[in-house]
Parts: C-alpha cells; sequence; structure tokens
C-alpha cells in the first residue's frame, strides 16, 4: 500500500504529526510504503523560505495580524482572498501531479489544511479519486479543513462530535481518534529514577516552554515565577530559541534547570507536576498524556486561543494572563489538592493513549475498503 503524506512547515505539530504516523507505519507493518512530503518545499524551495519566514515573523512580531487573518477565515468573510483559489494556483504545478502520477498513493494523509484544500480541488475537477484523510493538529476547526471532498477527518477528541452538524460534515467521514504523538509519551516512568538520570533534584517542579522555537512570554514569566516562588524548581525549555537559551542560561539561580531543543520532552514531562506554556496542539496533546495539568501564559492569536478555550472548558488547565494571576494559578497546583487532582483526573478520561495506532489501522484498511469497493 502506497500512503502518502503533505504537510507544511509552519511550526513543529504539522511535521510532527506526520512523521509519527508514517514512523509506526514503518515500524509496524513494513510491506506498506510511505513518503512525507513537506508541500511548499516540494513545489518550490524558495517559495517555500519566502511562506515560513513570513509566516514566523507574522506569529513573533505582529501576531495580532496573524490573528486577524484566522479569525477572518474562521467566519469566511469575503474581505479575504479565497484561500483555496490562492493555494490551487500555487500548488496544482506539474510537479505536484507528476508525483501523484509516480508515487501513485492508495491513500493521501494531509496534516495540514493547505495541501488538503489543493488536493480537494484536483478531486473536483475528477483528476483524482484517491481517499484523503485530514488529521488536525489543533483542538478547534478551521474551515480550512472543511472540503467535501475529503473522506475523513480524524478530531483531537469526542467532544468534537457536537460540532458535526455545524460543519456539515457527515457522521460516517468523522473518527475521534485524537493527535497522533510518540508513544513514548505514554509509557510509566519511574520518577526518582528519571530524576537521578537527568541530575534534577525530585521536588514540586513547573515545566516552563514555548514550543519548538521557544515562542511567548518566556523570560517575563520565568522572572515573576523566581520572583515570588523561590522555592519550586523550574526546567526551562527554549527549544530553537538561541537568543533566549543564552539568556536564561546566566541566570544565577539553583532551583532553574535551562535546556535547549531537546528530544526527551517525555522524561521532563514525567518528572514536573504542571507545565506553563503556550498552548500548541502538540504540547496540548502530550501534557494530557502525561496528565500534567496546564497553566497557559501566552497564546498566539488564532489557533492557539482556541486551542486555549478547549483547555478551560474541559477543566484540564488553567490561564495566567497577569503576574498576580499565574502566582495565583501556581500557588492553587501546589497547595489546593482537589483542584490539582480534579484537573489531572479529566486529562486522564481525555487522553488518547491509541491514538497512532488507530489512525494507522483505520488508514491501512481503507486500502481493503477501495479494493472491496
Amino acid at each position: 500500500m502506497n500512503i502518502l503524506f503533505f504537510t507544511v512547515s509552519a511550526g513543529e505539530g504539522h511535521n510532527k504529526v506526520a512523521a509519527t504516523i508514517s514512523n509506526y507505519i514503518e515500524n509496524n507493518f513494513p510491506y506498506n510504503n510511505t513518503e512525507i512530503i513537506d508541500t511548499f518545499h516540494y513545489v518550490n524551495s524558495n517559495l517555500h523560505k519566502i511562506i515560513i519566514e513570513t509566516y514566523m515573523k507574522s506569529i513573533k512580531y505582529i501576531p495580532t495580524l496573524y490573528g486577524y487573518v484566522y479569525k477572518k477565515t474562521e467566519v469566511n468573510d469575503s474581505s479575504i482572498m479565497d484561500v483555496g483559489d490562492f493555494l490551487n494556483t500555487i500548488l496544482l504545478s506539474r510537479k505536484l501531479k507528476k508525483l501523484l502520477k509516480d508515487f501513485n498513493p492508495d491513500v493521501i494523509v494531509c496534516t495540514h489544511p493547505f495541501p488538503s484544500e489543493a488536493l480537494s480541488a484536483l478531486k473536483r475537477k475528477g483528476q483524482i479519486s484517491v481517499p484523503i484523510v485530514n488529521v488536525l493538529t489543533d483542538y478547534t476547526i478551521h474551515p480550512s479543513w472543511i472540503n467535501s471532498e475529503v473522506d475523513y477527518f480524524v478530531f483531537p477528541c469526542d467532544s468534537f462530535e457536537y460540532q458535526l452538524d455545524y460543519w456539515h460534515i457527515p457522521r460516517e467521514k468523522a473518527r475521534f481518534f485524537g493527535i497522533p504523538i510518540d508513544n513514548k509519551f505514554y509509557m510509566d516512568e519511574d520518577r526518582e529514577e528519571l530524576c537521578n538520570k537527568l541530575s534534577i533534584k525530585n521536588s514540586f517542579t513547573t515545566l516552563l516552554m514555548g514550543g519548538g522555537f521557544g515562542l511567548g512570554n518566556i523570560k517575563e514569566t520565568l522572572d515573576y515565577v523566581l520572583k515570588y516562588n523561590s522555592d519550586m524548581q523550574i526546567i526551562a525549555i527554549t527549544g530553537r530559541n538561541e537568543s533566549l537559551y543564552k539568556y536564561l542560561t546566566n541566570i544565577d539561580n539553583q532551583n532553574l534547570k535551562v535546556y535547549g531543543f531537546v528530544d526527551n520532552i517525555n522524561e521532563l514531562m514525567s518528572i514536573s507536576d504542571f507545565i506553563i506554556t503556550k498552548p500548541g496542539g502538540i504540547t496540548v496533546t502530550e501534557a494530557l498524556s502525561k496528565e500534567l495539568p496546564i497553566v497557559v501564559s501566552y497564546s498566539l492569536p488564532g489557533q492557539e486561543e482556541r486551542n486555549t478555550e478547549f483547555i478551560l472548558n474541559n477543566s484540564i488547565g488553567m490561564i495566567a494572563t497577569s503576574p498576580n494571576s499565574l502566582i495565583s494559578c501556581i500557588n492553587t497546583l501546589k497547595d489546593d489538592t482537589y483542584k490539582y487532582y480534579e484537573l489531572k483526573n479529566n486529562m486522564n478520561k481525555m487522553k488518547k493513549a491509541d491514538s497512532v495506532k488507530n489512525i494507522c489501522e483505520f488508514i491501512l484498511s481503507l486500502n481493503k475498503q477501495n479494493k472491496h469497493g
């Protein structure tokens, strides 16, 4: 079976989800062929560079503009250029069509809405008939994900069933498998052993991070926490933000541990009691897997604001938009045992430990359906 993945390097999450699914298939069902396409990079590397740099600069320096565009397109506002038409012009290139012909996929999996829109346009024109599966990577539905030509949608949790009628999505197209993350996040790990391995003391600890690029108000948050909670251990992850890493490593505080980009977030979550973070879809899912209560200290306008709504509506975390509310959240999680375990229990009920397994088995089942169909 040939399975073709389309993603876009807008942040870390979309690529991570594609890689997680692909790796699981390769490791457990090796007789299948998988390929991951970073869509813009494949079509035109220069275009890719321009789009990604523009995206990164917009969310870093003018996030309100990004949020404005996101919310306008969220309600299909006609004052914003139709994204689908724009993407079709760019993405429906000869190069992409040749890829589809040469690889001859049995199933296409999209972890970003842009390629999904373009492929849906090809399907409308009758140029492809292969099943398209959209795997959503945030705890919200943006209309760019929704096209009638998409055969199946993989949603982050069961409660998304209540949105299907609003989006006119037939129930038979919906699967509620969750956002797939590496299975290592669902492993039970001994906290004391991990602390010894990482040379970190086993005490009340918060994990402070801002996604793979170290975005958000990490400096300000850390200043507040160090000032008002001197006895709490803090593990700060700066991701690929080298200037932030340099700044934090110059802080002289025995309770502060600073890391750059790491591949053992699962271990650092296992030795933490809660997380202060911006609410990217993957970060929220990883925290859910570890039943690690979330304090949102900053969110990018757009999907992360919707992720914050999800966190609050499902009582799996708290929000702190000021120094006093941040300290209040920390003290609550530290001293109010009932509240703390209420959040953890809610996370336990919501996490999807078999997400990647269920998604992969479903994708592979589509080949049988096609052959019998």
